[in-house]
């Protein structure tokens, strides 16, 4: 893994959080540290956010802050980043986030997070990248989401081995070993051609597990 790999956190800003996520937090920011892996996040200072970033700072990790203008105010944002990047909007934010991440965490959160997380999943689905992707299921918080998924697949909206697109953790040793996993799945290169084909239920590995 190269000096450059950086991780995508995507979680609540919001400190009005189970104190479990945000030491989880701080936890997972200090060990992508120790593995010298770069940390990459929206910037704020409070919640899930800044918990990452403390502890990455706390062990002088590369910390990469993208904000857009709107909140780049003193108080809202960590004030340790090693690159503080300002956008004009919440849309160019996000893009700057996954064009500079090698991979993406998904934490406990909101809307905003769900919004992150869903959007990686479909690009990565699309193959416009292919990156690990990987759900932190801490206390089960997103165990109906996962149980949506399946309903998505039980109920003809999408296939079975778009199951496969994330990994499913729920420790901070789990996060590492799927960021450094070389398996993956892999989608045929013309997407249309194999969704609209009948025989693609047939090419479906048997037996998936979200674990």
């Amino acid at each position: 893994m190269d000096n450059e790999f950086n991780v995508c956190i995507f979680g609540a800003s919001n400190d009005c959080i189970p104190k479990y996520c945000i030491d989880f937090a701080e936890r997972l920011g200090a060990r992508l540290a120790k593995e010298n892996m770069g940390l990459v996040f929206g910037a704020g200072r409070t919640g899930i956010m800044g918990a990452a970033a403390r502890g990455a700072y706390s062990e002088g990790g590369r910390i990469i802050g993208v904000i857009p203008k709107k909140l780049n105010v003193p108080g809202i944002y960590f004030e340790h980043c090693t690159e503080r990047i300002e956008t004009p909007t919440m849309h160019e934010r996000k893009a700057l986030m996954e064009e500079k991440s090698s991979a993406f965490v998904a934490l406990s959160g909101g809307f905003g997070t769900l919004e992150e997380l869903m959007e990686v999943i479909t690009l990565k689905q699309l193959n416009y990248h292919s990156k690990h992707i990987v759900i932190v299921n801490l206390n089960g918080y997103y165990d109906d989401l996962i149980a949506q998924f399946r309903r998505c697949v039980a109920d003809g909206f999408t296939n079975e081995l778009f199951l496969k697109l994330f990994t499913v953790v729920d420790s901070v040793d789990g996060v590492i070993r799927a960021l450094r996993s070389e398996d993956d799945v892999i989608l045929p290169d013309k997407m249309q051609e194999v969704l609209l084909s009948s025989r693609f239920a047939g090419n479906v590995p048997e037996n998936l597990d979200l674990k």
